[in-house]
């Protein structure tokens, strides 16, 4: 019963190296890390989107300003000074210093606006750069993950059905345990006493846990709840 599960442990431990030789390959990472630049690019390109509609609507109302300003002085101008009174002329003064004023402070931030927008634009560019660069090299980095994947195919599948094979004469429950404890990534499930510790922890059992063992041949870690076995000599 032992032997059988501890055969299908060495299996699966097997195959799980393989797995973590896939997983941990620099194709695997290079595909990670790309698909994790073009997700940050996508964020930022919708970021620059959304800032440059607003710049634009403020572009508009500068603009929109702009052009009131700009035809106060040009009505202004069409005026026959002769016909106004000293009164008049002094609201037109101060009128138009004021609309002079203004439209310094546009043209003050039309420019300073012109820049931002600038900015975002070759921002823009360089963010649509790095995506096409990261796209090509995630579709190389796929390539040779796909590779490293199919040179494995042959020995993983053989693997598997191994398993599936030492199933079928592995005690039911023990399975199941063994099964439970992998899907909550430990392994190994089953490790040996190792002088009077867990094989896992290496926490040291207590005489009464050792004398257990020594009776049940198989006993639970309080620590790790790993399987700590002893094999008969």
């Amino acid at each position: 019963m032992l032997q059988a599960i501890l055969e299908y442990q060495k299996k699966d431990g097997e195959l799980l190296a393989i797995e973590k030789e896939i997983a941990d390959s620099k194709a695997k990472k290079v595909v990670n890390q790309m698909v994790g630049i073009v997700k940050n690019a996508q964020q930022k390109l919708v970021s620059i989107e959304k800032n440059s509609a607003s710049l634009i609507s403020e572009f508009n109302l500068l603009l929109k300003d702009f052009e009131k300003q700009n035809k106060f002085v040009e009505d202004f101008s069409k005026q026959k000074l002769e016909n106004l009174s000293s009164e008049q002329l002094s609201n037109c003064e101060k009128q138009i210093s004021e609309a002079n004023a203004s439209l310094l402070m546009l043209e003050k931030n039309i420019n300073k606006l012109s820049k931002s927008i600038s900015v975002a634009l070759k921002e823009f560019e360089q963010t649509k750069t790095e995506v096409v660069e990261a796209k090509k090299k995630h579709s190389q980095g796929m390539s040779a993950y796909n590779n490293l994947v199919q040179s494995k195919a042959v020995e993983t599948e053989k693997l598997k059905k191994d398993l599936q094979e030492l199933e079928k004469n592995t005690d039911a429950k023990l399975l199941a345990k063994y099964k439970k404890m992998r899907e909550d990534k430990v392994f190994p499930v089953f490790v040996p006493l190792l002088g009077h510790s867990c094989g896992g922890c290496s926490m040291e059992l207590p005489i009464s846990q050792i004398n257990k063992l020594e009776e049940n041949k198989m006993l639970e870690c309080e620590n790790c709840h790993r399987i700590i076995y002893k094999m008969n000599k």
